[in-house]
C-alpha cells in the first residue's frame, strides 16, 4: 500500500506552528489535537523545517518546576524563546509514493512514533502513526 492510499483511509492531520511561535502556543496546539505527539514547525511558505516532540516540549515547559541538574537544563530554563530554538531539524518524513513497508522500516530504525508525510515542497500532508500501523496489521 502506498502512503497516498493510507492517508485517504486513515487521515491524521499534523499539528503545525510557525517557526516564531512561542512554546506555549506549540503546547496549546498539541493539546488541542490529542491524537498527535509532535508539533511540526513550518517556515513562511508552510514547509516543514523541524519538529518538536511532546516529551521535549513538556521538558522545556516544566523545567522551572524541577531542580536544575545540568547546564543544558539551566539553558533551557533561561532561554524560553520561539519554537525554532528548541526544534529538532533532523526528522524522518515520508512521501506519497513511499510504501507502507518503507515507512514502517523508518519507524523501527529511528524509534519514532509519528512520521510526517510531506509533498515535494516539504509541505505537511498528514501524519503516519506507528500505533495506527500496528492496529491495522493486527486487525488484518
Amino acid at each position: 500500500m502506498r502512503i497516498s492510499d493510507w492517508l485517504e483511509r486513515y487521515p491524521v492531520r499534523g499539528v503545525t506552528v510557525t517557526r516564531d511561535a512561542s512554546l506555549e502556543e506549540a503546547a496549546r496546539a498539541l493539546l488541542a489535537s490529542p491524537e498527535c505527539r509532535d508539533v511540526y514547525v513550518t517556515d513562511d511558505q508552510h514547509r516543514v523545517i523541524g519538529h518538536l516532540g511532546f516529551r521535549r516540549l513538556a521538558g522545556v515547559l516544566l523545567a522551572p518546576h524541577r531542580p536544575t541538574q545540568s547546564r543544558r537544563q539551566m539553558l533551557d530554563r533561561a532561554a524560553r524563546g520561539p519554537v525554532h530554538e528548541f526544534m529538532d531539524r533532523r526528522f524522518v518524513a515520508a512521501h506519497r509514493e513511499d510504501s507502507i513497508h518503507q515507512v514502517l522500516h523508518r519507524h523501527m530504525e529511528r524509534r519514532v512514533e509519528d512520521i510526517p508525510v510531506v509533498d515535494d515542497d516539504q509541505r505537511l500532508l498528514g501524519v503516519i502513526r506507528l500505533r495506527d500501523l500496528v492496529e491495522v496489521s493486527l486487525a488484518e
